[in-house]
């Protein structure tokens, strides 16, 4: 996917998306991913959240999806679960990652198709290569 197409996607269709996750780290979950274009459609903000009848809000967080200075797209994620802002900076075609911290996350933004999203998360608790962690397909609620 060409370095701008993924943010064009998701920018042509903003609004809220909902749909079901599941995974080996969260079990299954409902998501929520509300996707808001900002600076003219430069930036999108992506608030995502998971929730499951056993925990409530299982996970949240606040992402902006940007071209970067390389042009590449970056994602700039904020949540509980990291020291603080990270940026995840696109390796290959819907995957963005992250060295910084004490292992390698990956995160997976894909479009499959207009007013769909899949997002997933991976990561290793160990040396070993990052495995996915968990998963949402959503789709873009009225």
């Amino acid at each position: 996917m060409p370095a701008n197409e993924l943010l064009s996607r998701l920018a042509a269709a903003p609004g809220v998306y909902r749909g079901r996750g599941d995974g080996p780290e969260s079990g299954p979950f409902v998501a929520r991913m509300a996707v808001t274009s900002a600076v003219h459609g430069r930036a999108l903000i992506l608030d995502y959240e998971a929730t499951n009848d056993r925990d409530g809000l299982q996970h949240v967080e606040h992402t902006v999806l940007v071209v970067g200075e390389g042009g590449r797209p970056e994602l700039h994620v904020a949540c509980l679960k990291l020291p603080g802002v990270v940026r995840f900076a696109q390796t290959a075609p819907n995957q963005f990652t992250a060295y910084e911290g004490p292992m390698v996350a990956r995160i997976t933004l894909t479009v499959p198709q207009p007013g769909a999203v899949s997002y997933g998360w991976w990561w290793s608790r160990d040396e070993a290569e990052p495995r996915e962690q968990f998963r949402a397909e959503m789709r873009r609620s009225g």
